[in-house]
């Protein structure tokens, strides 16, 4: 009997971290539609007050129902049905504008440019740096000082989310 609740006991508070960010805050999400509305309240009758495209990373906040109330890297929030959510690695891009380049590193070659809140799917991660895509092709490397949203830390396995 012993054994059991010490089990259960480091079981649980481990159970629970990993589900978190690694500095144990909210939980991280990416929007999973195309475009998916944001609104001021937990229902489909509150107002739009923002609209997300897929792979824009938002950090969970509250739970009422099947609503979460989220936050972005501009501190704003607000609702969104957890159908329109996914535990899909992403990032947003936080500066004017980003490289992408060929390899994870600032020797490669610049691949293309993105700008900012441009939402991307993170692929792999290398000491400092994201394999990204727009969700149809690989584009590069980003190094991850121009992002928000996935942390290297909190491990690339995409899945189903627990809302």
């Amino acid at each position: 009997m012993k054994t059991v609740i010490f089990l259960l006991a480091f079981i649980l508070p481990v159970q629970t971290f990993a589900s978190a960010t690694p500095d144990g805050g909210a939980q991280m999400f990416s929007v999973s539609a195309e475009r998916a509305n944001v609104r001021s309240g937990p229902g489909s009758e509150h107002e739009v007050v923002w609209e997300a495209g897929r792979y824009y990373p938002l950090e969970a906040l509250d739970r009422e129902g099947s609503w979460v109330r989220v936050g972005d890297y501009e501190n704003e929030e607000g609702w969104i049905h957890k159908s329109l959510l996914a535990k899909v690695p992403a990032v947003v891009i936080i500066t004017r504008k980003a490289n992408i380049r060929e390899g994870a590193g600032r020797d490669y070659a610049v691949a293309w440019i993105a700008d900012k809140d441009c939402s991307l799917k993170v692929l792999e991660a290398e000491a400092g740096w994201y394999k990204v895509s727009d969700g149809e092709e690989e584009l590069g490397w980003l190094h991850s000082s121009v992002t928000w949203g996935y942390s290297a830390g909190a491990g690339l396995e995409e899945q189903e989310a627990e809302l």
